[in-house]
């Protein structure tokens, strides 16, 4: 956007993924958070641990993935590129690898949704997306088909991801789906026999 500064959303963006952290939904590096502000996407960089991570880090890219300015853009780009310009509506996606949502995707399965608060959100299911090599095209690809017009999608063997019309809309569902994994976790084991069982 020419003349508009970019570095409240860059704040905005740090704050985001800090808090993934302080919430235990991502440790280290891992996980990434992007906000489109027209057609300049503000992405987390790639290597820096969360508690660390501050607004001058951010990295901007066009919607070609090409950085403007300059940093390392967070391995996953392709993700967020491909989720942008599936879904142009779409202002903010969050990844993460949080334990219970990705102990569901190393099932290769759909998360059901068993409580109503979820279901409001998500649906009857949260689908899964076939597994491919991370950062890679074909990934990207896999998510944006899988995600559809949904809020959120699981990763084969990865993690989740979660998207919305406001950063904080996708920062609430990417919790609401680590909510939704863990109580279908504790449900399977309090049942006999278990309701849905991992490899």
């Amino acid at each position: 956007m020419p003349g508009r500064s970019l570095r409240p959303f860059r704040v905005k963006v740090a704050q985001a993924y800090r808090g993934l952290g302080e919430k235990g939904l991502i440790t280290g590096s891992s996980g990434n958070v992007s906000l489109r502000v027209g057609e300049v996407l503000l992405i987390t960089p790639t290597g820096v641990p969360w508690e660390r991570l501050r607004a001058r880090a951010i990295v901007a890219l066009d919607l070609e993935g090409r950085v403007r300015g300059r940093g390392f853009p967070s391995s996953e780009w392709r993700l967020h590129v491909a989720i942008y310009r599936a879904r142009p509506e779409v202002r903010a996606v969050v990844h993460t690898h949080s334990p219970c949502a990705t102990a569901v995707a190393c099932a290769s399965r759909a998360l059901p949704v068993l409580h109503d608060e979820g279901r409001m959100l998500f649906g009857e299911a949260i689908p899964v997306a076939e597994a491919a090599p991370p950062g890679t095209w074909e990934l990207a690809r896999n998510a944006a088909a899988a995600l559809g017009s949904g809020p959120a999608v699981l990763l084969a063997r990865h993690g989740v991801v979660t998207v919305g019309e406001t950063l904080a809309s996708a920062l609430l569902r990417a919790e609401k789906a680590e909510e939704a994994a863990r109580l279908l976790l504790v449900r399977s084991a309090l049942a006999w026999p278990p309701s849905f069982q991992l490899p």
